[in-house]
């Protein structure tokens, strides 16, 4: 039986650290273990390989592919577990030192991170179309805001008091399968687990356009925001705007939406729904249009900078990958394809994932589809209508808004509504345009299904 020695196991040879944190600096191998041999197997999952024995220092009952949201997310629901004695690793490039990203959601009662939210509020401001505007009241939800570098900090903290937990900090290069394991090859080495939870993997919707084959829906909704702080008050820390679409919409779907963190401070995002992305230039010209435009203030500082993009996709997410890796997050399918929320629905699957994995640890946590069949139909709808453009983006959700109080439409987009309720927001939005796209979806729909 061989092993496969990499450049990180000739320094743990050789007793020098690398930026792995766990006891692999104990590892020993022999001149027998330098070289690598793979066996392909038969199996129903393409690029399934078997690979023979390594050290038992590289090998993990679960190994987390991506340190984001939902990978130190679902870390952290398994340290809270029955399974919190299992040998985990966690692998990303690089640990996140800096706030590089903000999650805004909705929710009715408390959430795990609920101490380390940075501001929740009762109710948001909506400005549609057609001079629409109204100060939504929430009901039982919340909108919450989550700074990305508290949730990083907590988790890590969280996460070192359990010396079962590891990370690794090193480009992954491939993530495989065969029915017993998973195998992640990166740069620093190679290591296998029961089970591999990967966010890392890119959808169809972040790459260029396949030559050939069948095209799902894309879009992207990608986002530049700055902090600002003004030397006048210019906020109302109490009311948020969760969405301004009084911007110039230039046939696309284009808002604003305003965080505030006191009356001198807040976070400006400038968001949009369309398949390519801007000029650093023009995300800055937007958000700068909007303040003279929109805003009082006349002199303001930028604290921080954010950007992002997020795939919204009809694509058919895998997300029982392999016989042993499972996608999670965007990459397993959790980002509904209609608005691009991710945070919550993330946090609801995982929490799944990790109670079936403690109810069988050698069964696949995976039971049923991450989003259920109805609703992602309604999203591939909602995308057939932005990107064949039938009806304005603005005018579609000023519709919703209007004739529909807040708390149904989130659960509506939660998936916790009745079919009562999905009728009364199916009838708040224009019938003939989205009729013409169900059509179009089930003509679709049939044609991937003849060609399998």
């Amino acid at each position: 039986m061989v092993g496969v020695l990499t450049n990180h196991d000739a320094l743990l040879m050789a007793g020098e650290d690398t930026s792995h944190s766990g006891s692999n600096k104990n590892c020993l191998y022999s001149d027998a273990m330098k070289s690598p041999l793979y066996i392909q197997t038969k199996s129903n999952f393409p690029g399934s390989i078997f690979i023979h024995e390594i050290p038992d220092c590289l090998k993990y009952d679960i190994i987390i592919t991506g340190g984001g949201m939902a990978g130190l997310s679902l870390a952290y629901y398994l340290n809270r577990s029955a399974l919190r004695d299992k040998k985990i690793l966690i692998i990303d490039r690089e640990k996140k030192t800096r706030n590089d990203r903000t999650w805004a959601f909705w929710q009715e009662g408390e959430s795990a991170f609920e101490s380390i939210l940075y501001r929740k509020w009762n109710s948001i401001w909506f400005h549609g179309s057609n001079g629409f505007s109204r100060k939504l009241t929430l009901g039982k939800h919340q909108y919450k805001l989550l700074r990305g570098i508290d949730f990083y900090q907590f988790i890590h903290h969280e996460l070192a008091t359990n010396p079962a937990i590891e990370f690794l900090y090193s480009p992954i290069q491939s993530i495989l399968s065969d029915n017993q394991e998973a195998i992640v090859q990166t740069e620093a080495g190679e290591y296998r687990a029961s089970w591999c939870f990967d966010s890392t993997h890119v959808l169809q919707a972040m790459k260029p356009l396949p030559a050939s084959g069948f095209v799902y829906q894309n879009l992207l909704q990608h986002f530049k925001g700055w902090v600002i702080r003004t030397n006048q008050p210019a906020f109302d820390p109490q009311v948020p705007i969760m969405m301004d679409f009084r911007i110039d919409q230039q046939n696309e779907c284009r808002f604003v939406y305003v965080m505030p963190f006191s009356e001198t401070e807040a976070l400006i995002e400038f968001t949009l729904f369309t398949p390519a992305l801007l000029s650093k230039k023009e995300y800055d010209e937007g958000l700068k249009s909007y303040i003279q435009e929109f805003t009082s203030i006349q002199h303001y500082e930028i604290l921080e900078e954010e950007f992002g993009v997020i795939p919204m996709s009809d694509e058919p997410a895998q997300e029982q990958a392999a016989p042993r890796v499972i996608r999670v997050g965007t990459a397993g399918g959790y980002t509904r394809a209609s608005t691009g929320y991710t945070f919550t629905r993330t946090q609801k699957r995982l929490q799944q994932l990790v109670h079936n994995l403690e109810r069988s640890f050698d069964v696949s946590p995976v039971t049923h589809k991450a989003i259920p069949a109805l609703n992602y139909f309604y999203d591939q709808v909602f995308l057939n209508v932005f990107l064949k453009k039938r009806v304005s983006t603005a005018a579609i959700f000023t519709g919703l808004f209007q004739k529909n109080p807040a708390p149904r439409i989130f659960r509506f987009l939660d998936e916790e509504s009745s079919l009562a309720e999905d009728l009364k927001v199916i009838v708040s939005v224009p019938i003939l345009p989205f009729t013409k796209a169900a059509i179009d979806i089930f003509k679709r729909n049939i044609q991937e299904f003849r060609q399998g």
